[in-house]
């Protein structure tokens, strides 16, 4: 059986880099293994969290984000 070992990949880059490869390679059990893994990854973390977990750089002004939290509010309680 597969598994990922999430502490050995703390900032989530070799799990997307094998999740592009299975989708690339069309391996459907390691697409799943590998989504479910990022699924596992961001469940209950912060959009900041999510962000420095996959090292994604915030392209929001404080303004945008602001306006994007006011209008999607509901998914933030």
């Amino acid at each position: 059986m597969l598994y990922i070992d999430r502490s050995e990949h703390p900032n989530g880059h070799k799990v997307l880099i094998l999740y592009k490869a299975a989708n690339y390679l069309n391996i459907k059990s390691l697409l799943d293994l590998t989504c479910q893994t990022v699924v596992d990854m961001i469940k209950g973390k912060t959009p900041e969290e999510i962000r420095k977990t996959f090292n994604i750089k915030n392209n929001f002004t404080p303004e945008e984000e602001e306006e994007v939290r006011r209008e999607t509010a509901w998914a933030f309680e």
